[in-house]
């Protein structure tokens, strides 16, 4: 399964700026504990960003007026918890954020813009699409309004709504926003952003599922050196990319590579985001796939095991994943079983 990283507009210093700077004067510890939150997700220490903004949190108990603030902050919370997969308070704490600027009157604010697409990447990655696309839409118009159609903010939020239609399998209806997405990225960005590398990665795939193989590769390529230059080594999104390339080539039947990669992706995420995540699951439910073109059953089914428990804990038991790693688990038992003659 093919993993989309969607660009988050991670609102913290920058999303307060949507407020009179007067509401944000005066706080230095609450600015201090949101600037490293921000520093701590960057860096992919989930944990410490959490513990961070939990700090800010109860700082703000003690500003008059906290209103901002507290959707500042459960808004940045909310994508700390959809990195480490905990979907449910992702969604809790986006939906809460959303209902705090609407109290303020933010509609038609670039903030609340940024909130309601947040938002909607928590309920894409939980397959309620009905509900997130509308939520995209709505921050699409904010965006063309306040900052025009040529910004990299409206650029973030066409990809994700882009990633929406690929989740649902309408790839030719993905594949424009996300070329024009790509384009506005390079311009505003540089060649060599993280945000033009998930692009990329995204786009890969809707040229690979409408037989564009040569291109799909050599942005896959592409993206994975952006994110090795950008991040290093041992980062999550290294991992991402990884794992994608990894796919395309067993697709190809070069899987020695794709081996290789996959694994490499594994000690990456096992390093940071720890042992019992989603995109956990998803590349050992890859690794699998990687094993059995190959015969590798046996190496493969164990995998595929360890991959629905993960699905299991982490998404639950309704998800489009879960529900098709049991599938694929079943059928892996079934022909495992003897022939009644």
């Amino acid at each position: 399964m093919w993993k989309q990283r969607t660009p988050s507009l991670l609102i913290v210093l920058a999303f307060g700026l949507a407020f009179p700077m007067s509401a944000l004067a005066g706080e230095p510890e609450w600015i201090r504990y949101s600037l490293g939150a921000k520093r701590a997700m960057a860096a992919a220490n989930y944990n410490e960003a959490e513990d961070l903004l939990k700090k800010a949190d109860k700082e703000t108990e003690g500003i008059s007026n906290n209103t901002s603030h507290k959707a500042i902050t459960l808004g940045n919370l909310s994508l700390v918890y959809k990195a480490k997969g905990d979907y449910p308070n992702a969604e809790l704490c986006a939906r809460q954020s959303v209902d705090l600027m609407r109290k303020l009157e933010k509609r038609d604010d670039f903030s609340f813009a940024v909130a309601l697409s947040n938002l909607a990447g928590i309920l894409k990655d939980q397959a309620k699409f009905a509900d997130a696309e509308p939520m995209y839409e709505g921050a699409l118009a904010i965006i063309e309004k306040l900052r025009g159609t040529e910004s990299s903010e409206f650029a973030t939020v066409t990809d994700n709504l882009a990633l929406l239609y690929m989740r649902q399998g309408q790839f030719e209806r993905a594949m424009p926003l996300q070329e024009k997405a790509l384009i506005t990225y390079e311009k505003v960005l540089g060649p060599d952003h993280p945000d033009v590398a998930i692009a990329l990665g995204n786009l890969a795939e809707s040229y690979k599922r409408t037989k564009k193989e040569k291109e799909a590769i050599a942005l896959l390529e592409r993206s994975l050196k952006i994110m090795e230059k950008v991040y290093g080594d041992e980062h999550p999104s290294v991992a991402t990319a990884l794992d994608n390339l990894a796919c395309f080539y067993a697709d190809q039947k070069i899987f020695d590579k794709a081996e290789t990669l996959e694994l490499r992706a594994i000690a990456i995420y096992e390093k940071t985001v720890g042992a019992e995540h989603p995109d956990m699951a998803i590349t050992l439910d890859n690794l699998c796939e990687v094993y059995q073109k190959q015969g590798r059953d046996e190496e493969g089914r164990k995998l595929r095991e360890r991959s629905l428990k993960i699905a299991e804990k982490t998404l639950g038991a309704s998800h489009p994943f879960t529900l098709s790693v049991k599938d694929r688990l079943e059928q892996m038992h079934k022909a495992e079983l003897p022939v009644k003659n």
